[in-house]
C-alpha cells in the first residue's frame, strides 16, 4: 500500500501551497468514452446494451438472451397454417460479473493543512475517471476478443464469419484479404485502412448466414439505418489521407446532427459512422511471435517489422455490459480520525455478443498501419 503524502522536500513538494498556490495544473481528463447515451443503453437498439437483472437479484452470472430470426417463406392465401407455426428459438448470452474497486489514502492531517488543494475532492476525482477508463478498457478489450490485465474479460477470438484481415492498395486500386495476421505486409502499398475496407465490412455484415449466423443489425437513428467502426489514430490516419474520404466528407458531414453517436466522429461513410479511438489496439511483429505485444491471437504475430491495428465494425447489440451494483463510494477515517481513505467500486461484467457460437453483431478488422516515426 501508498500513502499519498505531502511535504515539502520530499513526495509531491512542488504541490505544496507554497509553490503552487490554490491552483493544480494537470492533464485533461475526459468522461467515459463508452458512456451512457452514445454507445450505451438499455434497449436492443443500443451499440452496448445494459443488463441490470442482477442489482435487484443475487448471482455473479447474467444470461441474456438473442432472438434467432424466423427462416421461413411462410404460407400463400388459403394454404394451411395450422399446425405448421414455428417456434421461437433464443440463443443465451452469458455475463459474469465482478468486483472492480480502488483507493486513495492520504497521509494525515498535517498533509491536508500544508496545502489549499482539497484533496479529497481530487481523490474522488481521480478515481471516478479511473473507474471510466478501466470500464472502457474492459468493453474494448472485450469486443476485441483479447483478455484484459487482470482477467475479469476471457480472450475470445473473433469467430470466421465475423473477421477481416487485409485491407486496401495505397493507390485504391483494390482489396487484398490474407487468412492471417502474419500474412498482412506492406509490398507494393498494400493492407492499409481505407473506404474501400469500410464498404466490404459493411458487405460483410449482410451477408445471410441463414440458421448457423445472420445479419449485422444497423443502429437505427431517425429511421435511417447506421452502423459503427472504431478505428486506431493510425487506422484513421491512411483513410483521411484518401481522396474519396475526404471528398466525401466534403459533399455530405455530420454537422447538425444531434444525435450523441454522432458527437466526435470523423465522418460517416457509405452509412457508417467512424469513430477514432485511442484504446484500439495495436500490435508490431518482432520476427520471433514471441512477446504478447507482437500478436492478437498466440500462434498468429504480426509480421516481422509490421504493425497492425484491430479495428471494430459495430452494428446493434455488439456488446452486454452487466451491472449487480453500479458505482458506489466508500470513506473511511484511520490513526485515530486523522488519515482519509476513499474507495470507488462497482460490481459489473462484459461480453462481446455471441449468437450460436458466431460473433453476434462485431467484426474485426485487422489491417497494417503506418506508425509515426
Amino acid at each position: 500500500m501508498s500513502n499519498t503524502i505531502f511535504v515539502r522536500g520530499g513526495a509531491n513538494a512542488a504541490s505544496v501551497e507554497q509553490i503552487w498556490g490554490e491552483k493544480t495544473w494537470r492533464q485533461a481528463e475526459k468522461d467515459a468514452y463508452f458512456n451512457d447515451g452514445r454507445f450505451v443503453g438499455t434497449d436492443s437498439n443500443s451499440l452496448i446494451q445494459i443488463n441490470t437483472d442482477l442489482t435487484k437479484n443475487k448471482g455473479d452470472l447474467i444470461t441474456t438472451p438473442l432472438r434467432a430470426r424466423i427462416i421461413s417463406d411462410g404460407k400463400v392465401d388459403d394454404a394451411v397454417i395450422e399446425g405448421q407455426e414455428k417456434a421461437l428459438t433464443f440463443h443465451n448470452c452469458e455475463t459474469t460479473i465482478h468486483k472492480r474497486k480502488e483507493a486513495v489514502r492520504l497521509d494525515g492531517e498535517m498533509t491536508e493543512r500544508r496545502t489549499k488543494i482539497k484533496l479529497r475532492s481530487e481523490a474522488k476525482d481521480a478515481l471516478a475517471l479511473w473507474h471510466a477508463d478501466t470500464r472502457d478498457t474492459d468493453v474494448l478489450m472485450g469486443l476485441s476478443g483479447l483478455a484484459n490485465a487482470v482477467g475479469t474479460i476471457a480472450a475470445a477470438a473473433p469467430t470466421s464469419n465475423r473477421w477481416f484481415i487485409g485491407g486496401q492498395k495505397t493507390d485504391s486500386t483494390g482489396l487484398v484479404t490474407v487468412a492471417d495476421d502474419d500474412l498482412l505486409d506492406d509490398t507494393g502499398g498494400i493492407h492499409l485502412f481505407g473506404t474501400m475496407v469500410l464498404s466490404h465490412l459493411k458487405r460483410m455484415a449482410m451477408v445471410d448466414g441463414g440458421s448457423s449466423y445472420g445479419k449485422l443489425r444497423p443502429v437505427v437513428i431517425r429511421g435511417k439505418m447506421y452502423f459503427v467502426y472504431f478505428g486506431s489514430p493510425w487506422q484513421i490516419k491512411a483513410l483521411k489521407q484518401e481522396q474519396r474520404w475526404i471528398n466525401a466528407q466534403k459533399d455530405a458531414n455530420i454537422r447538425g446532427e444531434d444525435n450523441p453517436i454522432f458527437s466526435g466522429a470523423c465522418g460517416i461513410w457509405d452509412g457508417i459512422i467512424v469513430h477514432e479511438y485511442d484504446k484500439i489496439q495495436t500490435r508490431t511483429g518482432d520476427g520471433t511471435g514471441t512477446d504478447a505485444g507482437t500478436y492478437f491471437e498466440s500462434g498468429d504475430p504480426a509480421a516481422n517489422g509490421i504493425s497492425m491495428s484491430r479495428g471494430l465494425f459495430c452494428g446493434a447489440q455488439a456488446g452486454i455490459i452487466a451491472y449487480g451494483r453500479k458505482i458506489g463510494w466508500k470513506e473511511k477515517v484511520f490513526e485515530y480520525d486523522s488519515q482519509f481513505g476513499v474507495e470507488v467500486s462497482s460490481i459489473y461484467g462484459f461480453t462481446k455478443a455471441k449468437f450460436n457460437s458466431e460473433d453476434f453483431a462485431v467484426i474485426s478488422c485487422d489491417t497494417r498501419v503506418d506508425l509515426d516515426s
